[in-house]
């Protein structure tokens, strides 16, 4: 499928690794990069995955991005 994906200043490969890391640095206050980025990056981790079979730590990212990105929406 084609998504629009969003711009982000971010440029990591999409993967619980990751998001772990990028969550790490926003709760320690040393992020580089602004909080729309990091929900756009979210966004974009949940296009990417939307119909591919994950294991557990993978959909466990998938829904923390999700949540993380509906939160943006919200706000």
């Amino acid at each position: 499928m084609e998504w629009n994906w969003n711009k982000t200043s971010i440029d990591l490969p999409y993967s619980y690794k990751n998001l772990k890391t990028l969550l790490d640095a926003v709760c320690k206050k040393e992020n580089q990069f602004s909080q729309v980025d990091f929900c756009m990056w979210c966004d974009n981790l949940t296009m990417a995955w939307e119909d591919e079979d994950l294991d557990d730590h993978d959909e466990l990212a998938r829904v923390i991005a999700r949540d993380i990105e509906c939160q943006w929406d919200f706000h």
